[in-house]
Order: C-alpha cells, then structure tokens, then sequence
C-alpha cells in the first residue's frame, strides 16, 4: 500500500499517470536479488511496466522517477505532485485564482516550483495568475526525461521565479 500512496496511486511515470490499474515493479528483479520492500519497488501501469520489460523505458529512468517521487513525497503530498504536473502544462496567462486558489499552490510557491501575480482587482473581487517557474518546469522536464542528474541540477538551481 505505500508504493501505491507514494506513487498517489497513480502510475510512476510521470508522463502517463494512469489510475486505472496499476502494477508494483521491481526496480532490481526478484531474481537478481532484489528485495520485496517500498524502497525497491515502483507502481507502474502494465503499459508502462510492460514497455520497462521491452527495453522502451530504461532502467535509469525507473531509478529517476522513484527517486523523484520519494523526494517530492518528503516536501509535498500527492495533490502538490499533480499539482505541478498540472502548472507545467498551462500556458501563462492561463490560469486565474481567487485568494484561495492561491492557497491551494502555497507548497509549490514555497518551494520557487510555482509563482503568482496579481492579475486583476474590481473591488472586492481579486484574481491572481499562477503558474510554474523556471525552476519548476526545469524539475518536471528532468523528471520526465528520467534523468537522475538532470533532476539533481534542477533541484539544486538558483533560478529566478518569473
């Protein structure tokens, strides 16, 4: 049950997260010695697991993505990950949020992935534009690729919030 609320039940690979079924793959087989344990194990979608076993998804990949997940798990909960996942895809501009929809982004604006702009005020009414920073789009395209070092360097990088 933890490999799947660590995943937020949904596939690992963050380009597919599919919801509907999901299977635990062992990122160092069974066979090969590898333990029956969260630290070794990734949910995945049959799709997903499937394309692991034909050689489409490498191994690197696998270790980025539950690397990822773990770490994203430590600072954020599951709706923070769709979240960004979410941010990532919008143009700017895209999205407009009252006061609480703000809120909503707070983890992610915290920790630079995530930034907001006052849009618009007509009396008591207040909008504000959210969307992804630099330094987000930076992790979720290195989190994508499944490149270890690439989420390393996004991570650890100085960039400015637009």
């Amino acid at each position: 049950m933890a490999v799947l609320t660590e995943a937020g039940f949904r596939c690992g690979v963050p380009t597919c997260r599919t919801i509907l079924a999901i299977d635990l793959h062992h990122m160092v087989r069974v066979s090969e010695g590898g333990p029956d344990e969260q630290t070794n194990l990734l949910a995945l979608c049959p799709t997903c697991h499937a394309l692991f076993h034909r050689g489409v998804i490498s191994r690197e990949a696998i270790y980025s993505w539950k690397g990822i997940l773990v770490a994203l798990n430590q600072a954020f909960d599951k709706h923070a990950v769709d979240d960004l996942l979410f941010l990532e895809k919008l143009r700017p501009g895209e999205l407009a949020v009252s006061g609480d929809g703000v809120l909503r982004f707070s983890r992610l604006i915290a920790a630079d992935l995530a930034a907001f702009r006052l849009l618009m005020q007509n009396g008591p009414l207040v909008l504000y534009e959210v969307g992804v920073t630099e330094k987000g789009k930076l992790l979720v395209d290195a989190w994508k690729e499944g490149d270890r070092e690439s989420v390393s360097n996004a991570l650890a990088s100085g960039v400015e919030s637009a």
